[in-house]
């Protein structure tokens, strides 16, 4: 099955990207690829994985890629209506477990929280060992 990749910016840095099918070995640099053009401007990605239909290894290590890129610049990353066969295979490497929302209003929530304290400077960029 393909992969298509729906991206919208809900607000200044804050993208919703929603990918519909799979993402395995086939679609994984496509969608990986996708997700870092936003990343400049980006202080959250959001995705809505609620039409993603299967998920790879090759997958799983794109999501790490994009969380730990988001991250070194002090953003954040939340997935929302996660299936319950794709969330087996994110709950295997536990480091998404944080990060999943049952919905867009519940990740709203949690995005204005995180937002306002960026903006307090209670969180910072990571220290890039790089």
């Amino acid at each position: 099955m393909s992969l298509e990749i729906k991206v919208q910016e809900r607000e200044p840095g804050v993208y919703l990207i929603t990918p519909v099918g799979e993402i395995n070995t086939d679609t994984a640099l496509d969608f990986e690829k996708t997700s870092r053009e936003f990343l400049p401007k980006a202080k959250a990605f959001v995705f809505d994985l609620e039409r993603m239909t299967y998920i790879s290894s090759m997958g799983l290590s794109s999501f790490f890629r994009i969380k730990q890129s988001i991250e070194e610049k002090g953003g954040t990353i939340l997935l929302v209506h996660v299936s319950a066969q794709v969330q087996k295979v994110f709950d295997v490497v536990k480091i998404f477990s944080e990060a999943m929302m049952a919905s867009l209003e519940q990740a709203d929530e949690h995005l204005d929280s995180f937002l306002d304290d960026v903006q307090k400077g209670k969180i910072e960029p990571k220290s890039s060992s790089a």
